[in-house]
């Protein structure tokens, strides 16, 4: 089996290697990668996770957000939405708190809460990215293993778990960083999303599936490594980013951005009640895990 979370998966017995299917014929950006599905799991990953290591990411030249953008003003602009909404959900439980968070991008959410925080420290491979923290005065490192705090409590990995090769490994390594009763939040994408899990829809399909997400995770998959790593009391969230607008800009016009270019549509009562109706049959485009030490 060529992609080694999927291996773990079969041998933390959330997935059977007797069930993976093939899914969809290619990713986004790559035609020698192809997209699984396992069968009695859900858990969607790439056919091979060999072309990823922690080398890809800092190797790259492309400044992030999504490793798109020349500077971190412009990064910061693309994922202020997602950062702001990240602020209100976790203020509580950051706030006079020692927090790590790993794969920190351009540090936007860092900017938000690290004013309430007792103390931050970043972790980002890609080399761009890592300088600007530090330009910024954060406590940044490339890798978590050469932070030097044992005492955490919080870490945060806001859509990072599915870009990594050894994801129980981090884990293992997170665990060691936390205080004891420390929690770590991971977001991740989600495998049941609607989009293509209900309506099946193949522009949205030939989007969303790329070479760096190596696992789209469901429920059991995300809890099956968080109790493999030790951590208890796991509570895992259905969370809809994208709202109604969104979807049905890709029902019609079969693109991206319909949260913008429709947002005419979208009200406050229409979104969470939209979104509620998709947490209520767990077909988030996003999921939320919350576990403790």
């Amino acid at each position: 089996m060529e992609n080694k979370i999927a291996k773990t998966l079969c041998d933390l017995g959330v997935c059977d290697e007797k069930a993976i299917e093939p899914y969809y014929p290619r990713v986004r950006d790559r035609e020698d990668i192809s997209i699984m599905r396992c069968k009695k799991s859900g858990v969607i990953f790439t056919s091979t996770s060999e072309h990823m290591d922690l080398s890809h990411y800092s190797e790259k030249v492309e400044f992030p957000h999504y490793w798109k953008e020349e500077n971190r003003t412009k990064a910061l602009i693309d994922s202020f939405e997602d950062d702001s909404r990240r602020k209100k959900q976790f203020l509580s439980l950051i706030s006079n708190k020692k927090w790590l968070d790993v794969g920190a991008g351009a540090g936007g959410v860092l900017d938000l809460l690290e004013p309430v925080a007792e103390r931050v420290i970043a972790v980002e491979p890609q080399q761009r990215a890592l300088e600007s923290l530090k330009k910024e005065n954060y406590e940044a490192y490339s890798d978590i293993l050469d932070v030097p705090c044992d005492d955490f409590d919080i870490i945060t990995l806001f859509h990072v778990f599915e870009h990594l090769t050894d994801p129980l490994g981090l884990l293992k390594i997170a665990y060691d960083k936390l205080k004891v009763g420390g929690k770590i939040i991971i977001e991740v994408p989600h495998a049941n999303d609607f989009l293509f899990s209900f309506l099946d829809l193949e522009e949205f399909k030939k989007f969303t599936f790329w070479s760096e997400h190596l696992v789209l995770h469901n429920r059991f998959s995300l809890a099956a490594f968080l109790d493999s790593a030790n951590f208890k009391n796991t509570v895992i969230s259905g969370f809809q980013r994208y709202n109604l607008a969104n979807h049905l800009h890709w029902l019609k016009e079969k693109k991206p951005s319909g949260h913008i270019k429709w947002s005419m549509l979208a009200t406050d009562q229409l979104d969470n009640e939209y979104s509620n109706m998709l947490q209520k049959i767990d077909m988030t485009d996003t999921l939320i895990a919350i576990a403790e030490k």
